[in-house]
């Protein structure tokens, strides 16, 4: 198996994904009020690949 190399802060790396998924929750709700219901599907799979490697991150994490 490949391994990756993560940043030697991992708990800054874990905050800075929360911060992006905050924004992107908002961003889908404002694309669903103005109808735009396209952009915000697309925008709800990014916050599942958001949460992926936020999940991986902190599997990472946890076993240093």
């Amino acid at each position: 198996m490949a391994t990756i190399d993560l940043p030697e802060d991992v708990e800054h790396v874990l905050r800075q994904l929360e911060s992006e998924m905050a924004d992107t929750r908002e961003y889908i709700l404002r694309c669903r009020a103005s109808g735009d219901d396209q952009a915000a599907q697309l925008h709800v799979i990014w916050i599942d690949l958001l949460l992926d490697e936020w999940n991986r991150c902190r599997l990472v994490a946890q076993e240093s």
